[in-house]
């Protein structure tokens, strides 16, 4: 007899089963973990709240006979499908009130551009020789304010490439065949 698994939507309708309103699958996670319900589950990752989050999401779009429902966007919230009359239109005005009032924070820290990092990050690959395995990296900035992108394809930070020539590598035979294409061409 096939013992059943105890899984991350068998988890998530037990959350729900209980739950007075629609919850975001950190807010079911957190629940579950506070109830000790994560002990059920066989878990092996760093991170099963994005799992069960995957799974709903999942089972939502390609399972006809699902259990849950999404309700709202931007948080995304899950229901169980037999619960479906008691979302409240209110439910979803709330949670994209929430949504709005939350304010980024603002990062303590460092203030200054990506660009201004480019002239130490140029010296570091030219000089450090644990990092250019005694080789001579070339470096360039690409400044994106001179492309003619439109705003979806824009570049937001500015790029940084390197380059190694190895011209002293190569064996005189190969040398002189560039010599000879060179002067040819």
């Amino acid at each position: 007899m096939a013992s059943s698994k105890y899984t991350f939507l068998d988890f998530a309708q037990e959350i729900l089963k209980s739950a007075p309103k629609p919850m975001t699958f950190q807010e079911i996670w957190e629940y579950g973990k506070a109830s000790g319900l994560d002990s059920k589950l066989a878990i092996t990752g760093k991170t099963p709240w994005q799992t069960l989050g995957a799974r709903l999401f999942v089972d939502i779009r390609d399972n006809s006979q699902t259990r849950f429902i999404k309700v709202g966007r931007n948080p995304a919230r899950f229901f169980l499908l037999t619960r479906q009359n008691e979302v409240k239109s209110d439910d979803l005005n709330n949670v994209t009130a929430s949504v709005k009032a939350i304010e980024p924070k603002k990062t303590s820290g460092f203030d200054f551009h990506e660009r201004k990092l480019h002239p130490i990050l140029a010296y570091f690959a030219y000089t450090n020789t644990s990092f250019n395995r005694g080789k001579q990296v070339y470096t360039k900035t690409i400044y994106h304010e001179r492309s003619k992108h439109n705003s979806l394809s824009e570049w937001v930070h500015p790029d940084m490439v390197g380059f190694y020539s190895p011209i002293d590598d190569w064996n005189s035979k190969l040398l002189g065949s560039v010599c000879k294409i060179q002067n040819s061409g």
